[in-house]
């Protein structure tokens, strides 16, 4: 089965109307960082508590599970493989939110 990475996975995100922003993200080898930024096809995560200035794109199809209690998203990658996420347009030249 191919999965897209730019959709979410059958019953990844049971709310999908709601959106993921703040959220903590987490992949299988440790934390990611937190999302700034919902677009539906990716995730904008701030991942300064990984790599310090960092913002890591994560398309959608790598999330493995949403707990919207606990607002965290869980990837079912280690977070190397985030930096081979392929690329799409989005403006990463915006200032940093602090």
């Amino acid at each position: 089965m191919s999965t897209d990475l730019w959709e979410h996975r059958p019953g990844s995100h049971p709310a999908a109307d709601l959106g993921l922003t703040g959220y903590e993200v987490s992949a299988t080898d440790g934390p990611v960082g937190r999302v700034t930024q919902d677009t539906g096809d990716h995730l904008l995560v701030d991942a300064d508590s990984w790599v310090p200035g960092t913002r890591v794109l994560v398309p959608v199809g790598l999330v493995v599970r949403v707990d919207h209690l606990d607002r965290a998203v869980h990837l079912d990658c280690p977070r190397a493989r985030l930096s081979s996420a392929p690329p799409t347009a989005v403006d990463l030249t915006a200032p940093h939110p602090r």
